[in-house]
C-alpha cells in the first residue's frame, strides 16, 4: 500500500515509543486488532472519517471498542490521534505500523490469489519457494478469485507472477487478434 507523509510519520513514532517502552509486540498486536475493526466494518472507520462527529464522541467509540482489549500506550495514541484531528489516518496508521514491525522482524508479507483454497502441502511448496528466493520469513496471506478460473498470483514487493488460466486465455486472445496466418504458403 502507499502511505502519505503523515501516516509514516505517525506509524513510526509510535513504533520507536513502543519499542522503547518494551511493548512492540502488544503494540502489534493492539494494531493488528485495530486494523482488522476497519478492515470488516466500514462504518466505523466512516465515523472515524466524518468531521461532523466530534472529538470527545469518536473518543467514547474507541473506548468503548478497545478500552478492555489494547494497551493503556496505545488506547492514548488512538485518542491523541483523535485529539489531533487525524483520526482519518488511524487505519493506514496501524497497517504501516504492522509493516514496520514486519520488517524489524524481518518478515516479507506475501499474497496469492487462487482460484480455490490451496491445501497444506501447496501452501508450504509455496512458502518455501518465496523463503528461499527472499532469504525472509514469509507472512502467507491466501485470497480466492473463482475468475482466475485456475492457476496462481502471487505478489510480494514489488514482484509479481501470474500464472492464472485467466490470464493465459487473454494472451491467446491477444495473439489470435494478432493474426499470424500469412495467406500463400
Amino acid at each position: 500500500m502507499s502511505y502519505t507523509k503523515i501516516t509514516i510519520r505517525y506509524a513510526a513514532a509510535f513504533f520507536d515509543l513502543a519499542e522503547e517502552k518494551g511493548i512492540i509486540e502488544n503494540a502489534f498486536q493492539d494494531m493488528s486488532l485495530f486494523g482488522n475493526v476497519c478492515e470488516s466494518n466500514h462504518d466505523f472507520v466512516r465515523m472515524l472519517q466524518n468531521p461532523v462527529i466530534n472529538a470527545d464522541k469518536k473518543k467514547k467509540v474507541i473506548t468503548h471498542i478497545f478500552g478492555t482489549s489494547v494497551n493503556a500506550m496505545s488506547l492514548s495514541f488512538m485518542n491523541l490521534m483523535i485529539r489531533k484531528r487525524r483520526e482519518r489516518y488511524l487505519p493506514s496508521i496501524a497497517e504501516a505500523f504492522a509493516d514496520l514491525y514486519q520488517a524489524s522482524k524481518g518478515i516479507k508479507t506475501a499474497y496469492v490469489t487462487t482460484a480455490v483454497e490451496l491445501g497444506a502441502s501447496e501452501k508450504e511448496r509455496i512458502l518455501g519457494i518465496l523463503q528461499r528466493i527472499s532469504n525472509k520469513k514469509i507472512d502467507l496471506v491466501e485470497k480466492t478469485n473463482e475468475s482466475l478460473i485456475g492457476g496462481f498470483v502471487i505478489n510480494m514487493d514489488n514482484f509479481q507472477v501470474d500464472q492464472s488460466i485467466s490470464t493465459k486465455i487473454k494472451q491467446l486472445k491477444k495473439d489470435f487478434e494478432k493474426n499470424l496466418f500469412v495467406k500463400g504458403f
